[in-house]
């Protein structure tokens, strides 16, 4: 086999907004490519891309891992150039990148972009799902579509898991033990504790009949749009709670940061779930300002949300503002005019 790929030919456009924006080819090596455009001098259409193993492509495509991570194992550790606007018949001449440049962060995929958010169908699950339809507005990128991507699959899963707690769901119990263990698992003393938390809860949707929440379509021009695809009541719910922000959100930033204060004040922030409050009364106080933020933010069962926080009101305050982060990130897009729901 030779040292390096020569060729390579477009098999399929993965993600594709005002033009290509990730590819998916096959190598002279009969290796998999994926690549993504960027803005190098002198292409008119630029790519970077990397060969790899099937073992990483099947990982990146059944979402176990992200694109950053497969551009870390990369085959033999080499990358390439090309331009898209030479090809011939759908097929580019690689240039093999040097170390210096293959190493450059302007040309990597940001962390955290999964196959999930895919414009193209392409290896995705073909579970039912409702389509949600928003208006975007404003110059978005990759790592705007994946980042507003994320917040929404963080609270998609959250609302999944949380809808799965009723009783009357076939395996309730089994989904209680799920996300209680998620819950004490973590140390909530800071972001990774967080983002392993959503993490798993997205995870756990792969495995129950919860449909994944995955991009349908995506049209760019101004404005354009961009459609959801996932659980209708957990779409829903996320709309509502998006609107309650827009209606109320001085009053809920307000409850926001008082119990963060709070929880600052008492040198909490950071503290171990074993940690205490100064005083009963305190933690109590918490626990309803807690319940009640939760309640305004349109979460539904937060009595449950409670128990399966073993009843730790640290831990169960500090849960409830990762919400109202993620939630608030979301409505941001709203408030900035960059985001109208269609649908």
């Amino acid at each position: 086999m030779t040292a390096q790929a020569k060729t390579a030919k477009v098999v399929e456009d993965l993600v594709d907004y005002e033009g290509p924006q990730l590819l998916l080819l096959k190598t002279n090596r009969k290796f998999h490519m994926l690549a993504v455009a960027i803005q190098r001098e002198g292409f008119e259409s630029a790519f970077f891309g990397c060969e790899v193993t099937e073992k990483v492509f099947e990982t990146y495509f059944d979402e176990i891992a992200d694109l950053n991570f497969v551009f870390q194992r990369a085959y033999g550790k080499n990358y390439y150039f090309f331009d898209l606007s030479s090809a011939d018949n759908g097929e580019v001449a690689l240039q093999k990148a040097s170390v210096d440049d293959s190493q450059k962060p302007e040309y990597w995929p940001q962390v955290g972009f999964f196959a999930r958010s895919h414009t193209s169908p392409l290896h995705r699950s073909k579970r039912a799902g409702s389509t949600k339809t928003f208006k975007i507005d404003g110059r978005w990128g990759a790592d705007d579509f994946s980042h507003f991507h994320g917040k929404m699959d963080d609270l998609y899963s959250l609302f999944g898991v949380i809808e799965r707690l009723d009783p009357s769901y076939t395996n309730s119990a089994e989904e209680n033990h799920f996300i209680r263990q998620a819950i004490k698992d973590r140390f909530w003393q800071g972001g990774g504790s967080y983002g392993g938390f959503y993490g798993s809860l997205t995870e756990r949707s792969k495995h129950t009949n919860f449909a994944p929440l995955e991009v349908a379509r995506i049209a760019y021009a101004s404005p354009g749009e961009i459609s959801l695809r996932g659980n209708k009541k957990a779409l829903t719910d996320i709309a509502n709670t998006i609107q309650t922000f827009d209606e109320h959100w001085e009053m809920l930033r307000g409850a926001y940061l008082n119990i963060y204060g709070v929880l600052r004040k008492e040198k909490l922030l950071s503290a171990r779930p074993t940690k205490s409050f100064s005083s009963v009364a305190v933690r109590n106080i918490i626990r309803k300002n807690s319940s009640d933020l939760a309640i305004k933010m349109g979460i539904d069962k937060v009595d449950e949300l409670y128990a399966v926080c073993d009843s730790n009101t640290l831990v169960f305050s500090k849960v409830v503002l990762s919400i109202f982060r993620r939630a608030n990130e979301l409505y941001l897009y709203y408030a900035e005019g960059r985001v109208q729901a269609a649908d």
